[in-house]
């Protein structure tokens, strides 16, 4: 069997509308990972004990909770154990979002503790209210911080993504097993996809790694 070139030619949309909206769900995802994580965070960096606890529970279970288990869950699960059901774009991006936001915490905990403790007594030496201080000195320096980390993470959720189509979603591999499906090439199909993801992931993880060198010089 010769790879058959036409099969990618003859399909080069269908290959094109997957990886659109395997970027659509990884975009939706980060977002809400982004701001998950932002608010537990900020929890975890209260000293009240019970603030702090309902973040330390969530980050512990979601980040031992595997994300194919927690996928189908959502999509499946919730409406019989709820009557709630979910669009399997939206249980993809809940999925992802909030297991990410998990991790997404952490990354933003770290950016936090780099902050140093002064800027805070500065702050309130001259009138700052604790909001004023987080928006105004301290959230600047951890978003400007956490950069790098942050595009590692979305290189991870895109490669979660991958997962995604088991429930329905248009990815890219959905669309390649039910092309491999009708054609009974699997080859073409499987290959073109693995490398479009491969691709896709350089391209981040380099974006990534740019924008640690930059930030790192920056703050040198």
């Amino acid at each position: 069997m010769e790879f058959d070139w036409q099969m990618i030619a003859d399909n080069w949309q269908n290959f094109l509308n997957a990886t659109l909206i395997t970027y659509y769900v990884a975009a939706l995802s980060m977002a809400v990972a982004m701001g998950v994580g932002l608010v537990l965070a900020l929890l975890r960096a209260s000293r009240n004990p019970i603030v702090q606890a309902p973040a330390r529970i969530y980050v512990g279970f979601f980040r031992s909770l595997p994300l194919y288990v927690f996928l189908l869950w959502l999509y499946y699960g919730f409406k019989v154990a709820f009557n709630l059901g979910f669009q399997a774009i939206q249980a993809a991006v809940l999925a992802l979002g909030l297991i990410s936001g998990a991790y997404m915490s952490e990354i933003y905990r770290s950016g936090l503790l780099a902050v140093d403790r002064g800027q805070y007594e500065a702050g309130f030496s001259i009138g700052l209210t604790m909001g004023q201080l987080y928006r105004k000195v301290v959230l600047p320096q951890v978003f400007r911080t956490v950069i790098p980390a942050t595009a590692n993470q979305f290189v991870g959720i895109l490669k979660g993504a991958t997962i995604v189509g088991i429930i329905g979603v248009f990815d890219l591999m959905y669309f390649a097993r039910n092309a491999t499906a009708r054609t009974f090439r699997p080859f073409e199909f499987y290959s073109t996809a693995g490398i479009i993801f491969i691709s896709s992931t350089l391209v981040f993880a380099a974006l990534a790694g740019y924008l640690e060198t930059r930030y790192r010089w920056r703050r040198a």
